[in-house]
């Protein structure tokens, strides 16, 4: 399915309509930055005497790594005191006595366990442990392994998190981690955001017709196939990572994916099939094109029209050729595509970036502890 993706990409390139650039609107490139301004100015150290120490222990995944490094920021522009580590292994006794967290991030796993036990945070303390519990959903209905049963077991006798914490909404939860779940522990939903430090409108012009930047996986690849192989084999675009793909375009640091969307007339956001089934998540890729004014068609799941209406993301339903018909519709559209791009940009603004996360997560933790 890899090499079909590839072919139909190809195919594209080269027959596809070499439509004319289409420069920026001047006016939403600056709105954007008047949002940008306005939503640091008020978010600034606005937690300053909540008291919180926070450690984030970042998950071992370049999703992970972005996710911790925008609540690095959001946390510290908040006026949170905040470490990020890179790994489990910087978390030392040394540590731990010098910086005296009170709020603890990281992935439930047998490594992290270990670590809070080297560290004597194996127990219940003034540090709040808020663990992220993970497993393949192609797994989720197996039986638990036996290190998984021993995670359970540690968390169940105060050994590991005192809260649950995750990226994905509860029902997506129960589906996958239910066992982690039925421990009573309180549950911390963080959804995606934009982060206002990093993805922001970019003045380039749209030399292409759409984008997609995505890691390959399973799922990933079987989602693009069904919603995207009509668009890439009859219009030019931008596609990757290669690393993963095995074409398309190299891999960029996070903070130039906005740029390259904005390159595009359409940002494409396929759904993974999980993520249509029950309300999980939208992929942090729908905030950061909202951010950035960037128009972009992505898949209705039951958590879409929680984040945006219909007048501020276009979402289409997973049946054949939703994705193709709507990308015909906005293609050569300009004018209705700002439209859309302008109250999206607003929405996110105003309710969707690590800044409102970071409050969002101090607040919940002080309240349930």
């Amino acid at each position: 399915m890899r090499c079909h993706v590839q072919a139909c990409l190809v195919a594209g390139r080269l027959r596809g309509r070499r439509r004319p650039p289409e420069q920026p609107d001047a006016a939403l490139q600056l709105r954007g930055t008047e949002l940008c301004a306005q939503t640091l100015a008020r978010f600034s150290q606005v937690r300053a005497a909540c008291g919180e120490r926070a450690l984030l222990v970042t998950p071992p995944s370049p999703a992970g790594w972005v996710w911790f490094e925008d609540l690095r920021c959001a946390m510290q522009h908040i006026g949170v005191a905040v470490l990020r580590l890179d790994d489990e292994q910087g978390l030392t006794p040394a540590l731990v006595r010098d910086f005296q967290p009170t709020l603890m991030l990281g992935l439930d796993t047998h490594r992290l366990h270990m670590r809070l036990q080297a560290v004597g945070l194996d127990r219940p303390s003034r540090c709040t442990r808020l663990l992220i519990p993970a497993r393949d959903v192609a797994a989720s209905l197996a039986p638990l392994t036996l290190a998984e049963a021993q995670r359970i077991e540690r968390t169940a006798s105060g050994a590991g998190a005192d809260m649950l914490l995750s990226l994905h909404a509860e029902p997506f939860m129960q589906r996958t981690v239910g066992a982690w779940l039925a421990l009573g522990k309180p549950f911390v939903w963080l959804p995606q955001s934009a982060s206002p430090f990093r993805d922001r409108p970019h003045g380039v012009a749209r030399e292409f017709d759409h984008a997609h930047l995505s890691v390959a996986n399973p799922e990933r690849i079987r989602a693009v196939w069904h919603t995207m192989r009509d668009i890439l084999s009859r219009h030019r675009g931008l596609f990757g990572e290669r690393e993963t793909w095995g074409f398309g375009m190299p891999r960029l640091p996070v903070e130039a994916h906005a740029r390259c969307q904005a390159m595009a007339r359409v940002s494409l956001a396929p759904l993974v099939a999980p993520l249509l089934e029950s309300a999980g998540d939208l992929t942090q890729r729908v905030y950061a094109a909202a951010a950035s004014a960037t128009f972009q068609i992505t898949e209705l799941s039951p958590l879409t029209r929680q984040h945006f209406d219909a007048d501020e993301l276009v979402a289409v339903p997973r049946r054949p050729h939703a994705m193709r018909e709507a990308f015909e519709h906005w293609v050569d559209d300009q004018a209705g595509r700002e439209q859309v791009a302008r109250r999206a940009l607003e929405r996110v603004y105003r309710d969707h970036t690590s800044l409102h996360r970071a409050v969002q997560l101090i607040d919940d933790v002080q309240a349930r502890r």
